[in-house]
């Protein structure tokens, strides 16, 4: 019985502790929560001894630069031109300076022409054999005409007289389009420029044979105008400007060099692509820029800006570090510059300018912007606002 009597008091302790362990933990659980609770949602009046954080601020402004879109571009020639031989004979000059500016027309090699002169000569000189060969014959055809006539030859021997005249003209003929390939092979010894461009590094110096097979002497790039070409999306295209007729009437593109420099000539599109790049769903389009400084050259690759020809400037503009992104939605904190109270206001956003954001909607110009700061911000409580422009001038 004893032995019972302790089982079941030593029972009753353990019951009884672990009532109180569970008691405990949820109270302490509540504490937390309470704690964490009223520490979110107490405001400054609740707790007036906290001190009003510090965030910087700047007036919305209105942009002073058209909207644009960013993408990579490369520089492409219009025109570009392998020079290559077309005849075999020795290089006997060249006659431009390699990686100069050169003219359509303009004289480049000259191949020795020795044997395609006498080509031409040779011709030459059968051709008038040939003309003497009919003007003999027109003579005799004449002469036995009149003696047919008083039955002095016969018949036969008046037509071989004009059978004679018929060979001659014809052997005209062939002899003429043979003297004209001829001239033509003989003008192959001195290559021009079919464009005007910038000409290349010759691959030849003067004393090599030269052969069609052997390939480039060298190369003409155009310089202007000059396309840049890139792609954008199928999306954007259409969302953006409409289609293609339209990025075509609409759109115009400047271009950004590798030393970060903006060409001060905008461009029109001026050759869309006919299909869309399954792979990227891009398009592929080309702007025509004048060139007329010659900074852009084939080859490299520029930053692109795309903007609508019509867009208009003032649209109103804050720092990027501004934005606020909130469940999918963007916000932004506009200061009350009677309390020092900031107020959160949804926007719409549109393009960067300038390392600018644009905002369509919900701010307006000359408001006041929290730029920096706004996780310290609690609800309906001031703040200490700093101009942006101060903060600048100290980091510098």
């Amino acid at each position: 019985m004893l032995y019972y009597a302790v089982f079941c008091t030593e029972r009753c302790k353990i019951k009884y502790h672990r009532r109180y362990i569970v008691r405990r933990f949820f109270a302490l659980i509540a504490m937390i929560i309470s704690g964490v609770f009223n520490t979110g949602i107490l405001s400054a009046k609740e707790h007036p001894g906290m001190p009003a954080p510090t965030v910087v601020v700047e007036k919305a402004v209105p942009a002073s630069a058209k909207a644009f879109r960013r993408y990579v571009g490369m520089v492409e020639a219009i025109n570009s031109v392998q020079i290559m031989p077309r005849i075999n004979g020795e290089l006997r000059k060249i006659h431009f300076t390699e990686g100069s500016l050169v003219e359509a027309g303009q004289l480049l090699y000259e191949i020795e022409d020795t044997t395609y002169q006498a080509a031409v000569q040779g011709l030459e000189a059968q051709l008038e054999a040939q003309k003497a060969t009919l003007a003999y014959a027109t003579s005799e055809y004449i002469r036995k005409s009149k003696l047919l006539k008083s039955n002095a030859v016969s018949a036969s021997a008046h037509d071989l007289a004009v059978m004679e005249i018929n060979v001659a003209k014809a052997n005209i003929k062939r002899l003429e389009a043979a003297l004209i390939d001829a001239k033509n092979t003989l003008s192959y010894t001195r290559i021009t420029s079919p464009i005007s461009g910038r000409i290349g590094k010759s691959a030849v110096s003067v004393g090599n044979l030269l052969a069609p097979q052997m390939g480039a002497l060298t190369d003409v790039q155009q310089l202007a105008p000059i396309y840049v070409k890139f792609s954008i999306s199928e999306k954007a295209l259409r969302r953006d400007f409409g289609g293609i007729e339209n990025i075509k009437k609409n759109a115009r593109v400047r271009a950004v060099l590798a030393d970060g420099k903006v060409s001060e000539e905008t461009a029109p599109i001026t050759l869309v692509d006919n299909k869309i790049n399954q792979k990227s769903n891009t398009i592929t389009m080309w702007a025509t820029f004048q060139n007329r400084s010659l900074e852009l050259l084939p080859g490299s690759f520029v930053t692109v800006q795309l903007f609508a020809a019509d867009t208009a400037d003032g649209q109103t503009t804050v720092l990027p570090s501004a934005l606020v992104m909130e469940n999918g939605k963007c916000f932004v904190w506009i200061l009350n510059t009677q309390n020092n109270i900031p107020v959160k206001k949804e926007v719409r956003i549109g393009e960067t300018v300038a390392g600018r954001l644009i905002i369509i909607d919900g701010v307006k110009n000359g408001e006041t912007v929290v730029v920096d700061g706004t996780h310290k911000i609690r609800a309906n409580a001031p703040v200490i606002p700093v101009d942006a422009q101060k903060v600048f001038k100290q980091g510098r």
